[in-house]
């Protein structure tokens, strides 16, 4: 029987799961579950597809997520580094220019507000972002001012910035609005009088010039660059922090003397990711209040290529689920293939097994005609014999004598009946129906179509068994099954005047042993491990088809027992067989 082409849609259709249960080819089947064959294929070939896909996608996340960090950081660290030198230089060259018109200039051109206007003049000609110029006695007293507010006179000696700058020759101080009311850096520089006493060359620098050299450095919307002093308050304006003078949340980095770079989630809400640069900044004359920040927001900044990432993903996530289709159909028509090819090979048993019972009937055909034609001869002659004494005889019939012909015709009619009634027992279609079997009864019934046989070539038929009835709770048409192969195959192993013996025991309380003894011609050792292999007979000149103990075989395992054998060649061979008195109904195959 071959496979027939089917429709693609059939061929991918699970048929499987529409299975309808047949209580004759379920036991048949090589695979009894074909649903979970289906869902096993599906797993191992989606795990073996799509995890290595999953884990190259995630390789290369994680790839390109260093190689992101890292250009990042690298990004950060040179714009914090190069804002860092601007800011330095734009310090160091303004306190380098106070510190030359200090050393050149000396205390007496520089307390005359006419000179030190020029002096003022200059200045914001060759350097720029000074706004005006001042010189303070050691007592805080302005002793000259040059510039656009009206700070003439003014004391800054209780200033903390005047306080500081004293102990120090060069000063830088943070971002305060003091007595012009707008936000400013100083810068000063210390030096003595003739006599010998401090003044201070005081210099305001524009913070604007300030602001908008770190505007320069800003490449995109996602970067902020700004300036806190130590306390985190804000120097310059920030984008996410607001202006300045706002205290920023940002937890103040430790000292270094290099630029440093970290990536942090410290953010509004905490989940955005940040890349962080900050440096402390100081001259080679003076030391800084400021710390330099830069921030870039990695979403942000990288958005062109978390739009191509997510692009990719949606890409990965539509080609594993194509695979997994492609795995859904290409598993559904494996395994439809394997059930339609295990179907057939169950029909075929099925059939097999049914021809093999007609084989056993064909077998039990010489018996059974025996078996009646003995009936049927009594039956003629008695028959014949009370018409003769109707139609011959002229003295008054003897009714009991008629009686008892007739008693002896019924009985022979009686006598077909059983035989006939045994006969159909063998020829039905083998259902499974489980119920109490006497075992003695069911073996009276099968030797009973060999009695003839057994007389006609002096064959010696023996059975043994236990006192008390014996009941079991099986599948009859099983069991009656196996006894007739059985007993077939010894009738033609045995020649005349050969023995037949049947033993039938209790070995356990939950178990009975069947034990089939013959004087035949025995098997030889080469063929005893093939007996039950399908198609294999060691009869094959008296057109034995091997089917026989290889469905044997099938059926003593489908009642949950075990059959054993053991034979000598020219001695004879035993059949043992074990089965359960009570078969288990939820493991029956």
């Amino acid at each position: 029987m071959r496979l027939k082409k089917q429709p693609l849609l059939k061929a991918i259709w699970p048929q499987f799961f529409f299975h309808k249960h047949n209580v004759h080819l379920n036991s048949f089947y090589t695979i009894s579950n074909y649903r979970r064959i289906w869902f096993v294929c599906i797993g191992i070939l989606g795990a073996s597809s799509l995890v290595p896909l999953v884990l190259a996608t995630m390789i290369h996340y994680q790839l390109i997520q260093q190689s992101v960090d890292s250009e990042l950081m690298l990004r950060a660290e040179r714009l914090t580094s190069n804002a860092k030198r601007s800011v330095a230089f734009f310090i160091d060259e303004r306190l380098d220019a106070l510190t030359f018109t200090v050393n050149e200039m000396g205390y007496q051109n520089l307390s005359d507000n006419r000179k030190l206007k020029d002096i003022s003049n200059n200045l914001k000609f060759g350097f720029g972002g000074i706004t005006d110029l001042s010189v303070i006695d050691a007592d805080g007293r302005q002793i000259a001012y040059a510039g656009p507010f009206d700070l003439e006179g003014k004391n800054y000696k209780n200033q903390p910035w005047f306080t500081q700058s004293l102990k120090t020759i060069n000063f830088v101080s943070n971002v305060f609005t003091g007595y012009r009311d707008a936000p400013h850096i100083i810068i000063a520089v210390r030096s003595r009088t003739p006599d010998g006493s401090y003044f201070i060359l005081r210099a305001t620098l524009d913070i604007e010039r300030l602001m908008q050299m770190l505007l320069s450095y800003k490449s995109s919307i996602h970067t902020d660059i700004f300036l806190i002093n130590h306390q985190g308050v804000l120097q310059t304006p920030s984008t996410n922090f607001g202006n300045i003078f706002s205290n920023t949340p940002l937890i103040i980095p430790g000292f270094s003397t290099r630029t440093m770079v970290k990536k942090t989630t410290e953010d509004w809400d905490g989940t955005k990711t940040i890349i962080m640069g900050y440096s402390y900044i100081s001259t080679e004359m003076a030391d800084t209040p400021f710390i330099l920040i830069v921030r870039k927001q990695k979403e942000g900044v990288m958005r062109a290529w978390l739009d191509l990432g997510r692009t990719f993903n949606w890409i990965i996530g539509i080609s594993g689920v194509i695979i997994v289709i492609i795995i859904t159909l290409l598993s559904s028509f494996m395994v439809n293939l394997l059930y339609t090819a295990d179907e057939i090979k169950a029909r075929t048993v099925l059939q097999m097994e049914q021809n093999c019972q007609l084989a056993s009937i064909g077998q039990l055909a010489a018996g059974v005609a025996h078996e009646i034609n003995n009936p049927l001869a009594l039956i003629s002659e008695t028959a014949g014999y009370v018409k003769d004494l109707y139609i011959f005889g002229a003295e008054p019939k003897d009714e009991a004598e008629i009686i008892e012909h007739i008693d002896s015709i019924l009985e022979a009619v009686e006598r077909c009946g059983t035989i006939t009634s045994q006969l159909l027992g063998f020829v039905r279609q083998f259902d499974i129906k489980i119920k109490k079997i006497n075992l003695a009864q069911m073996l009276d019934n099968v030797l009973s179509f060999h009695t003839k046989e057994a007389e006609y070539r002096n064959i010696h038929v023996t059975t043994s068994l236990p006192d008390l009835p014996l009941f079991i709770e099986t599948d009859s048409g099983k069991l009656q099954q196996i006894l007739v192969n059985l007993v077939n195959n010894a009738f033609q192993a045995v020649e005349t005047d050969g023995c037949l013996d049947i033993f039938v025991s209790m070995i356990k309380s939950e178990t009975i042993e069947i034990v089939i003894k013959d004087t035949g011609c025995g098997i030889s050792t080469e063929n005893l491990e093939k007996i039950h292999e399908p198609f294999f007979s060691t009869k094959k000149e008296k057109m034995g088809t091997g089917l026989g103990l290889s469905i044997t075989y099938s059926l003593v395992k489908k009642l949950q027992g075990n059959i054993s054998v053991e034979s000598t060649l020219g001695v004879g061979t035993i059949f043992t067989i074990t089965l359960p008195v009570k078969i288990q109904r939820g493991n029956l195959a």
